[in-house]
Parts: structure tokens; C-alpha cells; sequence
């Protein structure tokens, strides 16, 4: 459980958000805002507007000093970076953030692309497992062979699509725990063409929103389904919704958003396995 200490802060940080979205919206005059999803419970809270970014920037800035003080480890990483992110938002909108400043503020990784070693390392981790899987020819051939053996027509992707999101549900409640919900709750994919995304979580409306415009492989699906449905995005929302309606989680959806430890754990492992199954080209059971 969460602190005491935590949960307000979590109310006083919601409250920011909901500003810095608002702000937004305003000032550009778009529908859709900064915050991916809204639950129901963001209608309990009602922040005073901020005037400017400005106003933003200083209340962010208290916010992240507050951080240092919260109890659980965990939570004071995730905020600070939090904060880190919503002030490198402001300073966008303010004055403009350079790609290199985005990357580094908004995910949070170094601003620098992959090395020579980094790069030759995993194409020879590639090569290795196209060798074993009974590919010929150089790196290039290897891989445009393994694609088209493994390419889902664009027509059958939704049913091939359905199909795994059927067995992920399935494996979680084996593997994790029973999904607070019926299965007919689940996520169903709308194929979509021309846009700028490969995929797209719609929790409120339980859609992906899958592009079939680049080649799919059935072991790339797999990967779409456990990110975007099951133990992805939605597992995410649907564990932090309900977290949320029983007053149970931070009102950002903190702890109910990340998960515990055990359950981090064990969703970890179902995306090590799913890596192994892409890699292999075939089902792995779990545990590994």
C-alpha cells in the first residue's frame, strides 16, 4: 500500500496535470490534450487554471522538490521523472525543445545514438539466430527471408490479431491473476491505413488501433498484443481504474498504474517470454 503521505502528494500532482492539460487545450484549441487517458475519477478533481506556462514551470518545480521526501523509493523516482517530463512540456511550449532535449526529458534516455560495438554486437546476435533458424546469405537476405516467411496477410491480420489477444487474456489469468472483468471486455483491433503510428491504444473505447500499412509478422503481432492489450495498456488501465473507483491507488494512478513489485515481476516475465517466442519463432511456455 501506499503511503499517507504519498496519496496526497499523488491529489496535489493530479491537480497539476489536469492544469498543464487544460492550459493547453486552451492555447492550441485542440479536442485531445497532454493526458493519454481520463477515468472517470479526474471528474473529483477541479484545479485552478494556470494564467501562463510560466505558473506552470513554478508549480512544477515545487512539486519536484517535494518528491525527495516521499517514503516509497519507487514513487520518488516515478514523479521526479514525472516532473522532469511535464516541466520539459512547459519549456516546449514556451520557447521550443530540441529533439535531443525531448528524448532526454520525455523518456528519460541518453540523446545519442547506438555505437559501433552496440550496433555490430546485436547484428551478430541476429545472424546467430537466423544461422540456427536455417537462414542463408548475408544479414540483409537472412532477415527479408525471415519476414516473408513470417508475414501476415494484411486481410487476415484482425482475426490473427483477435486470436492472440484471446490467448494473452488467457495466459495472464494463468500466469498473473484474474483480470477484474469480463473477457468480452477486452481490446478488439481496428486495422486503419495512412497514419503516422503503428499502433494505438484505446482503452475508453477498448480499441487498438492497428496500421496494416508496414509488413506484420505473426511474432510482430505478438508483440503488438502484449503491449497494447494484455499484460499491456490495457491490464494497465484496467488495474488502475479499478484501483481508482475503490480508493485504493494514487489519484495520478501511481501504484495502480505501475503495478506492485511481485506483479511487475511476474508481467516481466511474460515479456521475456514473448521476446524468446519472437526471437524463436514459436510459443514458449511459462515459467522460463
Amino acid at each position: 500500500m501506499l503511503s499517507n503521505e504519498t496519496i496526497e502528494f499523488s491529489k496535489r500532482f493530479t491537480l497539476a496535470i489536469l492544469a498543464v492539460d487544460a492550459l493547453y487545450m486552451a492555447e492550441t484549441g485542440e479536442a485531445e490534450g497532454l493526458i493519454v487517458q481520463k477515468l472517470k475519477t479526474a471528474e473529483n478533481y477541479q484545479p485552478a487554471p494556470f494564467k501562463s506556462y510560466a505558473d506552470a514551470r513554478e508549480r512544477l518545480m515545487e512539486l519536484k522538490a517535494e518528491v525527495a521526501s516521499l517514503p516509497e523509493a519507487d514513487r520518488r523516482c516515478y514523479y521526479d521523472q514525472m516532473c522532469t517530463s511535464l516541466l520539459g512540456f512547459v519549456a516546449w511550449r514556451e520557447k521550443g525543445l530540441s529533439f535531443a532535449g525531448q528524448i532526454k526529458q520525455f523518456i528519460h534516455v541518453p540523446a545519442q545514438p547506438a555505437g559501433d560495438a552496440e550496433l555490430n554486437d546485436l547484428k551478430g546476435k541476429m545472424r546467430a539466430l537466423l544461422n540456427k533458424m536455417g537462414y542463408s546469405g548475408d544479414l540483409a537476405a537472412q532477415c527479408a527471408a525471415w519476414e516473408a516467411r513470417a508475414q501476415v496477410p494484411q486481410d487476415e491480420v484482425p482475426g490473427v490479431f483477435e486470436e492472440l489477444m484471446d490467448e494473452a487474456w488467457d495466459r495472464a489469468e494463468k500466469y498473473l491473476f484474474k483480470i477484474p472483468a469480463d473477457k468480452s471486455d477486452r481490446m478488439r483491433v481496428i486495422p486503419v491505413s495512412g497514419v503516422h503510428f503503428n499502433a494505438m491504444c484505446n482503452y475508453a473505447e477498448r480499441k487498438v488501433h492497428l496500421n496494416v500499412d508496414p509488413i506484420l509478422t505473426r511474432p510482430g503481432l505478438k508483440h503488438l498484443t502484449v503491449h497494447e492489450g494484455i499484460p499491456g495498456h490495457y491490464l494497465q488501465f484496467k488495474i488502475r481504474e479499478t484501483g481508482l473507483l475503490a480508493g485504493a491507488g494514487a489519484a495520478d494512478g501511481g501504484e495502480t498504474n505501475q503495478g506492485n513489485f511481485a506483479q511487475s515481476a511476474r508481467v516481466q516475465q511474460i515479456i521475456n517470454t514473448v521476446t524468446q517466442s519472437h526471437r524463436e519463432h514459436r510459443w514458449v511456455n511459462l515459467p522460463l
